[in-house]
């Protein structure tokens, strides 16, 4: 047989955890193995039968032992201690069945015995043993009975125990008085006198730990809630909790993971325990809260949580709380009424929110309605005065506000009375301001009416009932008698304080037009009538559209801030008055049609831009409610009549008036902004349409779009292309679009196919053969719309719609795609890049067979136009996109992926022909190296090997001493530049370290050919490193990192010699230089502190040389600066001085102390530059210099 004896030794002389753990668990299966005879079980208890003789024989002798029997006693209480814990711990390792009842029943009496006698090393072995035992299959409920007993013999000695120690006996309290079953032996052993409670409140009741504070105030709500002390023995409890309040906590050096919050929740637990506390609970807090000014913000706020926790808590309210409302709205009202703290406020509020609620009953059982009447009518008696006074007319609102609204029942009680008054004190107001605030008080109850309608089967069944007998007299005359006659009266000629007022009657009338009222069939209908939502729809169109009527002159700012309050109040109108965005847009028309648009004033366009963007928001960022108005018969209504009714609008209104005359390219800059107009508002509508669809409906609902795989276009080819203005003149009733409810996430299927063909329509028109109105950013806008649409539909769908080759046959029904654009409108390819820009990979595949569609236009060099740099850039987009989203190989259209490869050498040859022909016109080289270097950077975004055959060729081209070669190194960074295009968004391939596989290969190599030696060709050299500089600003600073010292060798010699580039090339490659040094700066000062004086001086230099030429240009009035070349100037001056500001934030003094002179001279006269930005940039610089000393 196994010693437990010996295993008891080994644990107590043992220190690692584990060793004990493992020492324990032998115990235990000893135990089990034997199935816990008595025994071995009574043999391991004896096995620490020597450590507890020991404590007798001290307990005995310990007067005389002197100072070596002190040493000798606390050996054996560390000895005692660990014994104990090796029985603790070996029930924790048993098996929760393993012990029969009457060996439970003598380990309780055991471990219950240490608390009468071993004070000092017993306890929290014990504690723990005990908390064990509880947890046994067999534990009974009378032994935790005799459990609280036992520990509370330990009497004042429990508050001598460690924390962690009480903590264990507290949460043994806490397990038993929660038990159900030892709470009825309890109750049944100790009956009404509930004596173990009063032995735990002496106890406990000096407790200061904040983990035992909140299981000790767990255990007193339990006692209060579960149990039934007498009125003495609440009081107690009462009074051991409250000795608390308020709590707050001290930092300690131990944190514990116990905030104050929660001390003041665990303590707030106690007082909404029960209703038996009632009577102790508010005149105690009443009383703390009237203390005046000694009682803080933060203590206020939890005396008003903690009454609005008993009032929430309490059952019985007309013992509980009725009889102490008086008393707390006596106290409380003045919170508000005078109260300066928002905080202080806002809590009073909740507290009489909370009084009116629970008055109100609960969802299954209403309380006699006499109780909350009587309330508000408390409330209405003391605050009815204060609101003809403008001083307290907002706290007296506020307050009936909070009571009145609390739930349906008081507001149908009492909201006619409350607003009958506003009413009487609107008629004679002391002041504008008093004006204001009434009709704030009426907005707010129209608000809070609205809430209680939309949530009313949220509550008892009775609700709902008595909305649909509400009186509403009062409301149905609001508009006639209160809105209409302010507005008449002040809109024509408004100051600021009417403009407040204004805005609040426009706040107004939107709040109250969306007011609805319950039929007696449960039903929903408008307040107002028809006529009366007409009329206040007329009211605010007329604000929007008056920038349109009046001159430049008279419109105001005053005006401005009204017409933005009015497209708000629009927007909430005809979202539930859906007539009326029909007659806005068709007085918007109108308004549009009766001006002449060739030649606009800019103040024209700017209102025609304002109006068609407010008309946009308006009718698409929220989706309409289908609700009836009147008893009218039901007109046929779809989620998405507001965006079909604008878009017909814009389809009628474009083109607006154009200038005659023959068909001509125009230049960008020249180009009529009014279509673009139309155009964009379009693009906007779409836009607010989709987020608005987005905030409406899961996420998920949105992602299958799917459905099945037929092509959408198939449903298109029946319809005419006024399909969506003959959809709105008939009032919707057509049969291409299903009925949908506004809760049907549907409705954003819907909206796509009608995106799609408005996409097809304005496709077809565009490719159409006009030349007038399609400017290039009419077309630009119109493909930005393509992309916004396409990219939201799924692969399957743009496969089925064939998608990729509609963006070359622009949907003009052609069997066949073809290439050829006509000469006079080149720049249609926009309209190519809007659709391939938000297709995924899989939807192109059929675009790359050989010789194919985008084999063909890649490599197409013909038709550049009179623009040819603006028509190449659009081509060099198009061929990122199509190179980027490239898919060969087995299964495509392209198996041998060779066609990507042709491009890739096709413009490779490209390139060499340019940088060794002198016969190649530099421009047209510009274009092709656009186009070029833009495909190269669509494969290098992913990655493609075959862009590394064309690495030697690139190299080979920078270093020619031809022109182009120059434009080629500067060009390089487009191969890692960010592109819109190329983006997970629009389902472009990229790779996560495409930027540190570009410059591995196409930039590092070439720093041994860059660095300025005998042995390097000074030109070669030269464009080595503008190449490199092109790719390293453009790329991150973890990419290059690992090549610092070559690279600032580079940036040095940039910025002391650029002999051999052009002017333009020098001035770029010198602000990517200065970029590039900035970032290092940033992340890696130390690599740049060898270089300062090198650095400091080259950047001295840089800004002189910007100077200089700023000024003469401004001296001499050069005529032929251009906005680049300004900018410039600009931009490396404010670099420059970043540069060098930023120096002393990152060095010590000592490096610097050479050229603080130098610098602050500069800096000085760098304060006085002619542009804000660098003279901000360089008074920040000044300041770090400085402290250079």
């Amino acid at each position: 047989m196994a010693s437990f004896k010996d295993w008891a030794l080994q644990y107590v002389l043992a220190d690692e955890d584990t060793t004990k753990r493992g020492i324990v668990a032998k115990a235990a299966k000893e135990i089990e193995d034997s199935r816990a005879s008595s025994a071995v079980v009574g043999n391991w208890a004896a096995s620490v039968q020597q450590w507890l003789s020991t404590a007798h024989a001290s307990d005995g002798d310990q007067m005389d032992d002197g100072d070596d029997g002190d040493d000798a006693l606390n050996g054996d209480i560390i000895a005692r201690a660990k014994a104990l814990s090796f029985l603790a711990d070996t029930l924790e390792a048993l098996d929760r069945s393993a012990l029969r009842t009457d060996q439970v029943l003598r380990l309780v009496g055991f471990f219950g015995a240490m608390f009468s006698y071993d004070h000092k090393a017993g306890i929290t072995a014990s504690a723990k043993a005990l908390r064990q035992l509880y947890s046994m299959k067999n534990f009974k409920p009378d032994m935790g009975a005799k459990m609280i007993e036992a520990v509370c013999k330990i009497k004042e000695d429990f508050r001598l125990q460690t924390a962690p120690t009480r903590l264990e006996l507290y949460e043994l309290f806490l397990s038993l008085i929660q038990d159900p079953a030892v709470s009825s032996e309890l109750q049944h052993k100790y009956g009404t006198s509930n004596g173990f409670i009063v032995d735990l409140l002496q106890l406990c009741q000096q407790e200061r730990d904040p983990r035992n504070l909140m299981v000790w105030f767990k255990i007193l709500a339990t006692l209060l809630a579960d149990y039934a002390p007498s009125q003495e023995l609440t009081e107690e409890i009462f009074k051991t909790f409250s000795a608390y309040f308020p709590i707050s906590l001290r930092t300690s050096a131990t944190p514990t993971g116990i905030t104050a919050e929660d001390l003041k929740a665990a303590v707030r637990s106690c007082f909404a325990a029960h209703q038996r506390v009632a009577s102790l609970a508010f005149p105690f807090l009443m009383q703390k809260l009237d203390q005046g000014d000694a009682v803080t913000v933060a203590v206020k706020v939890d005396i008003l949580r903690t009454i609005k926790a008993c009032v929430e808590n309490y059952d019985h309210p007309q013992t509980s709380v009725v009889p102490y409302i008086e008393k707390i709205w006596n106290s409380l009202k003045y919170e508000v009424r005078n109260g300066e703290a928002k905080e202080t406020i806002d809590a009073t509020l909740d507290v009489l929110r909370a009084i009116a609620i629970k008055l109100d009953g609960t969802k299954t059982q209403k309380l006699d309605v006499a109780l909350l009447k009587d309330y508000i009518d408390l409330v209405f008696h003391d605050c009815r005065d204060d609101l003809s006074n403008p001083t307290y007319t907002k706290q007296a609102g506020l307050l009936l506000m909070t009571v009145i609204t609390a739930n349906i029942r008081a507001y149908v009680l009492e909201n006619g009375g409350f607003v009958d008054c506003i009413r009487q004190n609107l008629r004679q107001p002391k002041s504008p301001s008093h004006t204001r605030d009434l009709l704030l008080l009426i907005n707010s109850d129209l608000k809070s009416r609205s809430e209680l309608v939309k949530n009313r089967r949220e509550g008892h069944p009775g609700d709902e009932a008595l909305l649909q007998t509400e009186p509403r007299a009062h409301l149905d005359t609001l508009f006639h008698d209160v809105y209409l006659p302010i507005w008449v009266a002040r809109v024509e000629d408004p100051d600021s304080e009417t403009v407040d007022i204004l805005k609040k009657v426009t706040q107004g009338l939107a709040l109250l037009i969306s007011q609805q009222v319950v039929g007696s069939d449960g039903q929903v209908s408008l307040l107002c009538s028809g006529a009366i939502c007409a009329e206040v729809c007329s009211l605010l169109t007329q604000s929007i559209v008056k920038g349109l009527t009046l001159s430049s002159n008279d419109n105001l700012a005053n005006d401005t801030a009204l017409e933005d309050e009015a497209v708000l109040a629009l927007r909430t109108v005809v979202t539930s008055y859906t007539d009326g965005y029909a007659d806005l847009a068709n007085r918007a028309k109108a308004e549009i049609r009766k001006r002449e648009w060739i030649y606009p004033s800019q103040y024209s366009l700017d209102a025609l831009k304002d109006l068609l963007c407010r008309l946009a928001f308006i009718g698409c960022s929220e989706i309409p409610s289908s609700v009836a108005i009147d008893s009218s018969t039901p007109k046929s209504f779809s989620p998405l009549q507001h965006f079909i009714t604008l878009a017909a609008t814009l389809f009628d209104l474009f083109p607006l008036s154009s200038p005659a005359g023959p068909a001509r390219f125009t230049s960008p800059l020249k180009e009529p902004l009014a279509n673009s107009y139309v155009i964009s508002a379009l693009h906007s509508s779409i836009l607010h349409f989709r987020d608005a669809c987005e905030a409406k409906y899961p996420r998920e609902a949105l992602a299958s779009t799917s459905g099945n795989d037929s092509s959408w276009f198939d449903g298109f080819r029946d319809l005419p292309d006024d399909w969506l203005q003959q959809l709105q003149g008939n009032g919707l009733s057509d049969g291409a679009l299903d009925s949908l409810s506004e809760d049907d996430p549907e409705v954003y299927r819907q909206f796509l196919r009608i995106s799609l063909f408005i996409v097809r329509h304005l496709y077809r028109a565009a490719s159409s053969g006009a030349q007038i109105p399609w400017s290039e950013r009419v077309l630009a806008q119109v493909g930005n719309i393509a992309a916004l649409v396409v990219r939201d539909l799924d692969e399957k769908l743009q496969l089925s719609s064939n998608l990729a080759f509609e963006a070359f046959n622009f949907f003009n029904n052609s069997t066949e795609t073809s290439l050829q654009q006509s000469p006079a409108k080149p720049l249609t390819e926009l309209l190519t890049l809007g659709i391939l820009e938000g297709l995924w990979p899989g939807a192109m595949a059929g675009l790359y067979a050989p010789q194919g569609i985008a084999e063909t236009f890649m490599c197409d060099t013909s038709n550049l136009g009179p623009f040819p740099s603006r028509v190449s850039e659009i081509r060099a987009a198009i061929g990122a996109v199509l190179a980027n989203k490239y898919k060969g190989g087995p299964s495509t259209s392209d198996p041998e992926l060779q066609t990507l490869r042709k491009v890739l050498d096709f413009w490779g040859n490209q390139i060499k022909l340019g940088t060794t022909s002198i016969d190649i016109d530099t421009n047209t080289f510009g274009a092709y190296n656009t186009i070029a270097m833009y495909v190269i950077a669509g494969a290098t975004a992913r990655q493609d090997k075959a862009v590394l055959e064309l690495v030697p060729l690139l190299h080979e081209a920078i270093a020619s001493q031809h022109l182009n070669g120059e434009a080629v190194a500067h060009s390089m960074g487009i191969l890692v530049k960010g592109n819109d295009l190329l983006t997970t968004e629009n389902h472009a391939v990229v790779k996560r370290f495409y930027k540190q596989w570009a410059y591995g290969h196409m930039a590092k190599p070439l720093y041994d050919r860059a660095l300025p030696t005998a042995d390097n060709d000074h030109w070669a050299a030269m464009r080595y490193t503008t190449a490199i500089l092109s790719i390293v600003s453009n790329c991150p600073f973890k990419v290059y990192e690992d090549d610092l010292e070559p690279l600032i060798r580079l940036l040095i010699t940039t910025l002391g010699s650029r002999t051999g580039l052009s002017r333009q090339t020098s001035r770029r490659q010198v602000a990517a230089a200065l970029e590039v040094l900035v970032e290092i700066l940033l992340n890696e000062p130390e690599a740049l502190k060898g270089h300062l004086k090198a650095i400091i001086g080259g950047a001295i230099n840089v800004h002189q040389e910007c100077s200089l030429e700023h000024a003469d240009r401004f001296k001499y009035q050069v005529k032929n600066a251009t906005r680049t070349s300004d900018l410039y100037l600009v931009t490396c001056r404010k670099l420059v001085l970043q540069l060098l500001g930023a120096l002393p934030t990152k060095f010590e003094d000592r490096h610097l102390l050479p050229y603080s002179l130098q610098m602050k001279r500069m800096l000085a006269t760098a304060s006085g530059d002619p542009v804000r930005e660098v003279r901000k940039v360089a008074l920040l610089a000044r300041g770090h210099w400085e402290k250079v000393v």
